[in-house]
């Protein structure tokens, strides 16, 4: 029985989904070892991940250290644009293809965020699962 290692894909979506989590904020230092030891991955694909992220401009170099960038009001207002674009195209599709299963677990989650509005962590996390079900469906 062969075991599998974690490719630096792996790492790279462990890592990005640290950062969008807030587990990583704007300013936070990234170490490769901690990383590696983290996420339980060797180093080479740790270090390939972090330069994919520095390259997509995610990450920033302060000195020898990368950081985790943070973005300026144009960056940001760029970027909600493009989201809502995409949010609406995933929307659209979702509402064209999404099985009654699929749209039975949307209401679902939309009447249990209502009992999460006190709470804007796990509102915040409630919102991301959400989105995640709209782009599967």
């Amino acid at each position: 029985m062969s075991s599998q290692r974690p490719s630096s894909t792996d790492a790279y979506s462990l890592i990005l989904e640290a950062i969008d989590i807030g587990t990583y904020r704007p300013g936070d230092r990234l170490v490769e070892s901690e990383l590696a030891e983290r996420f339980g991955v060797s180093r080479t694909p740790v270090r390939e991940a972090l330069q994919r992220l520095e390259t997509q401009s995610l990450l920033a170099r302060d000195g020898r250290s990368l950081i985790v960038a943070s973005l300026d009001h144009n960056q940001m207002s760029e970027l909600y644009v493009v989201r809502s674009e995409l949010e609406g195209l995933a929307a659209s599709l979702a509402a064209r293809h999404a099985t009654p299963e699929e749209v039975r677990i949307l209401r679902e989650m939309v009447e249990e965020d209502n009992a999460l509005i006190a709470d804007p962590v796990a509102l915040s996390r409630a919102n991301r699962r959400f989105h995640k079900q709209i782009h599967l469906a």
